[in-house]
Parts: C-alpha cells; structure tokens; sequence
C-alpha cells in the first residue's frame, strides 16, 4: 500500500550532520521524528530544540534512515528491527557493500540506498542545519528490496529535504564519486600531512598558507571516523583514481621546465573547469 511522507514516522539513526541536517529539514513535513544517537547529549539537545518528537528504537517507524559512518552501516545492517512494510534508507557515501547488505534485509521489507551529495567539513550535531540538502543531487540506489512503493517514498524523502533524487546503479556510482568525492579527501589529508612535516621542519610554513592552502585542505578538518568509513569501503575505486592522478602528475611536473607546453596544458584544464562551472555552478565551500 502507498504511503504518504506526511503520515510517516521517520526514525533517524545518527543524529551528526547528515541526520540532524536531515531531522531538521523534516519538520513538520512528516507525522513524527524519532531518534538514536550514541551520544546522549546530542539527544538530549535535539529534544531541547524540538528537531525530534522522541528518542526511540526505530521497531515501529514506517521510514528508517541509517545516517552513521559508512562501515558502521554496513555492520549494523544486519541487525536491524524494523517492521514489516516499512523503508530502510541510508546516507553513506558508498554504496556497493551497504546495498549488498540491504539486499539480505527480510523480504517484508524496504530498502533503498542513498548518498546525498551535500556537506560540509566539520561534522557533529552541531553544525547541522535544515538548508543542507537545497539542490543537493540524493543519488538512490536499488536493492532486491526496492519495490515502486519504495521507490516513490525515497524519493519524497530526498524532496522533502530539498534533494534532487538521482537514481543510479551503485557500482557507477562508487566509481564517479571515488573522483568527485574520495579522492578529493584524500588529496587533502595527504597534503595536510605534508605540510604538517613542513612545519616541523619550518615554523613559518603556517604564516605563509593563504586561500590557496586553506581551500585544498579545507576537507581534512573532516572527522577521521567518516573518512575511515568512506575510503575503506571503497577502496578499490579510489586506487584507481589515484594511479590515474598520479600519471596527471607527473605529466604537469615533466611539463615544469617547458613554459609553452605547460601553458598549453593549463590552459586546457582551466577552460574545462570553466565550463563545468558554467554548466553546473559553484558550490558553496564551507
């Protein structure tokens, strides 16, 4: 039977920036919100300011949403008590392992997986925020567990929000966003520590970084248990997008002493991320 989001209660498992921001987007656009969190001050504050009608165990909510890092989903799947009928969705940013899993869910059930391609670098329950998901692509997933009802409420979940649903097989998706994404992170952990060593060799390397520094490692203030969950869980793809990157690199480092072809090169890159800017827009970088 088709349900309406509006006469849903959606339970929310991981009240950090993902589900909080979410929690609050909700709002009275569902009949209930319920939550779980292993913090129980960041229940406590939720509850505080009214983001959530009730902390919960999910067993009788017709919408589940699990919104901890990626591996712990992956984990907690398995385990899982919902009723029959109900939807189980999830916001991590792979999808390959977490939709096998969902796959194994009771056949009673629903399941889709998700990735709403939104955030910002700081994570936690307090920096959450009810705008975050605005014009965001929510890519969906099918699972052996996706039926058209189950199709039809994600999707007004992700609009609910503020989303764009966006469906996609997610092996392609593990690959594209192993570039758009994971590879971004790591590029910015990898060169946090090297300025780090930087500056413990000079103490002025701080002093000097500017927008430039700041900008490319603006990801790696990001909580270490998000990143673990996101480059473990796929890992393969990433590999691959850094063997590319590296042959990118050192195509620019043999081009260093060569003015005219590394102009040229440049200038190839800088009109393709022109366009995309054109066609896409600039996100906000916070």
């Amino acid at each position: 039977m088709k349900k309406d989001l509006a006469a849903c209660t959606v339970h929310i498992i991981g009240l950090g920036l993902m589900g909080g921001s979410l929690a609050m987007a909700l709002r009275g656009k569902v009949a209930r919100l319920t939550a779980e969190d292993i913090a129980p001050d960041v229940l406590d504050a939720a509850l505080a300011q009214g983001v959530i009608d009730a902390v919960g165990q999910g067993d009788d909510a017709d919408i589940v949403v699990l919104a901890i890092p990626t591996h712990l989903i992956i984990e907690l799947v398995p385990a899982l008590q919902v009723r029959p009928g109900a939807l189980v969705i999830d916001l991590g940013s792979t999808k390959t392992r977490i939709c096998d899993a969902l796959d194994h869910l009771p056949p009673d059930v629903m399941a889709v997986g998700g990735h709403p391609m939104c955030g910002v670098a700081e994570n936690g329950f307090r920096h959450a925020i009810p705008t975050l998901y605005h014009g965001a692509r929510f890519v969906l997933c099918e699972t052996r567990r996706t039926t058209d009802d189950a199709r039809a409420l994600a999707e007004a979940l992700a609009r609910a929000a503020g989303a764009q649903p966006l469906w996609m097989d997610r092996a392609r998706q593990d690959h594209l966003t192993a570039l758009t994404s994971h590879l971004p992170h790591l590029l910015s952990f990898a060169l946090m520590r090297l300025a780090m060593d930087g500056a413990a060799e000079d103490t002025a390397l701080y002093e000097l970084a500017a927008g430039g520094f700041d900008g490319a490692t603006r990801l790696a203030r990001t909580d270490a248990a998000m990143i673990v969950g996101m480059f473990s869980t796929n890992a393969d793809q990433i590999r691959q997008m850094t063997g590319q990157l590296r042959a990118h690199l050192d195509r620019l480092e043999s081009l260093l002493d060569a003015p005219g072809d590394l102009d040229a090169e440049l200038g190839t890159i800088v009109e393709a991320r022109r366009a995309y800017t054109a066609a896409y827009g600039e996100r906000l970088i916070t």
